[in-house]
């Protein structure tokens, strides 16, 4: 078989165990393929192509979500199948982890594994499209705590006008992520819907909303005493002003490649765990430091400099409450290889 290997780039702590999965797919004779840049990040001469240039038979994602979301905005309408390698917790998107890695491998050679197709958002701004959306779409204003309006419209309905901290339309990949935690219903992956949920709304009739996910979304009016924005999956930002969002079904769906048919089970075991591991910070740790271990688990990894940016805690709170959180081991950090001067910080 040929792998495609895309991963979080910036980690040496990653890279390293890339190295180690390359060494053991050459020695089962398999092909590989890497992302644009990563030979040279790791010192190796292998092909190299764009995601969207692709051609191995499946894309080992290797870090954990967000290496997940990535990957596939950059495989864009390549409609390689996907296997996620979580560095740590295995969380909602990946199969698999860097312990259970071989093993999955020797599965996949039996071809012990099925595809998994998932809905996608495509999402245009004011005639411009921006990468498919495999989780959510939100759209909030740009200074936290800060009341948003609206319009929501579906199929030239209008459904309501609202005040609120934002709205979120998510896929079931992402209803139990930030759709969750914002009051939203945890959705099957098999079914062909949308969620909406506004996000602390100021009227109490303005509740979470399925609808069909042939439907076409609209979010017009938009306004705020601040900027917004709309955020693609956590991670990509676009500024607002006075624009008209349309969110329709993406024509190209994701593909996972899963190793295991209790898909809807596995979600409410994941959800356990989650909860579980967040039971076991101290009761007597600091609000902080509680703060920045959930945003740890939601977002992934994340620099000092970025925690600060999200949270919008003092830089001194920051620092103490990850002292805090290594000292207990809670969290573990390694080097960023784009700037030696920083450490990215995640779940242990």
């Amino acid at each position: 078989m040929k792998f495609g290997i895309s991963c979080a780039s910036n980690e040496a702590l990653i890279l390293d165990y890339v190295k180690d999965i390359i060494a053991f797919l050459r020695k089962r004779k398999h092909s590989i393929e890497l992302e644009e840049g990563l030979p040279k990040l790791l010192n190796i001469d292998l092909d190299e192509h764009p995601l969207s240039q692709m051609t191995a038979d499946l894309v080992l994602s290797i870090g954990g979500a967000a290496t997940i979301l990535k990957t596939f905005r950059e495989l864009d309408r390549n409609q390689l199948p996907v296997l996620g390698v979580s560095f740590g917790d295995i969380g909602f998107l990946a199969e698999t982890d860097i312990k259970n890695f071989e093993k999955s491998i020797l599965e996949i050679e039996k071809e012990n594994y099925f595809v998994e197709e998932r809905t996608r958002l495509a999402i245009e701004i004011n005639g411009e499209y921006l990468p498919f959306s495999l989780n959510e779409l939100t759209v909030n204003a740009k200074m936290s705590a800060t009341v948003i309006r609206y319009a929501l419209i579906i199929d030239d309905e209008l459904i309501w006008r609202d005040s609120a901290d934002g709205v979120i339309i998510s896929t079931p990949s992402g209803s139990t992520g930030y759709a969750l935690s914002a009051g939203g219903p945890i959705v099957s992956e098999g079914a062909n819907v949308f969620v909406i949920v506004p996000i602390c709304s100021l009227k109490q009739t303005h509740k979470p909303f399925i609808v069909n996910n042939l439907s076409t979304i609209t979010i017009k009016d938009i306004s705020s005493s601040s900027k917004c924005q709309a955020i693609v999956d956590g991670r990509i930002r676009v500024d607002l002003n006075a624009d008209i969002i349309n969110i329709t079904k993406a024509e190209v769906p994701a593909h996972f490649i899963r190793l295991e048919r209790e898909v809807n089970s596995k979600i409410f075991q994941k959800l356990r765990k989650k909860y579980e591991t967040i039971d076991l910070m101290p009761k007597t740790a600091p609000p902080s430091a509680k703060f920045i271990h959930t945003l740890l688990k939601y977002e992934g990894r994340l620099t000092q400099k970025e925690i600060i940016e999200m949270t919008m805690l003092p830089a001194r709170t920051v620092r103490s409450s990850i002292n805090y959180l290594l000292k207990n081991d809670l969290i573990i950090k390694t080097s960023s290889l784009r700037d030696t001067r920083q450490y990215i910080y995640l779940i242990k």
